[in-house]
């Protein structure tokens, strides 16, 4: 016997109803789990950041940090007067590159966004700007050095501020501006 659940007064209505709420419902299922998930992206976002930050005061208070910031003071002065005899591929030349590769790392992530270039500046204060320019006489005699081996690299082109350490710079630069507005700041 077979049961035509059509004939049923009352029932198809029903069934139309819930049918109808069943669909709000799953709309509004719908928005919330939209809703969530743009919140978890948020925190995944923002614990990404937390990330970065440590990884960058990591490397910063790292104690080779400040024993190759301490070779490049050295180095600076030593070499002040353009007698660069027993520098060139030293161990104490790749130190110092090695030293301004962290810099330039640095600065590209705060320009690609990756870390946050306020937080990278409070963390560092003016020690991009100080450093970049100690770096200067040594940047230069790289350079000078660079083009004797490689003609492509001549000293007298250009674009050649785009090879050598050119985040650096930004952020020495970004150093300079941050240190000159904190320094010129009326106290809270």
């Amino acid at each position: 016997m077979t049961i035509d659940l059509c004939s049923i007064p009352g029932l198809t209505s029903r069934i139309s109803e819930i049918e109808s709420i069943l669909r709000t419902i799953g709309a509004f299922a719908v928005i919330a789990g939209t809703i969530l998930v743009v919140l978890q992206l948020r925190v995944n976002a923002k614990n990404v950041r937390s990330r970065n930050a440590f990884d960058l005061v990591s490397r910063v208070i790292d104690p080779s940090f400040a024993r190759r910031r301490h070779l490049l003071y050295e180095l600076s002065a030593k070499h002040a007067g353009g007698d660069w005899v027993g520098f060139d591929r030293s161990l104490d030349d790749f130190e110092v590159r090695n030293f301004a590769n962290i810099y330039e790392q640095l600065g590209l992530l705060a320009r690609r966004g990756v870390i946050d270039l306020e937080d990278l500046l409070d963390a560092l204060s003016a020690q991009p700007m100080a450093d970049w320019d100690t770096f200067q006489p040594i940047r230069a005699h790289i350079i000078e050095e660079a083009s004797k081996a490689f003609p492509a690299l001549e000293d007298n082109q250009p674009g050649l501020n785009a090879i050598y350490w050119p985040n650096f710079r930004w952020l020495a630069e970004a150093s300079r501006n941050w240190t000159a507005q904190r320094a010129s700041a009326t106290p809270r």
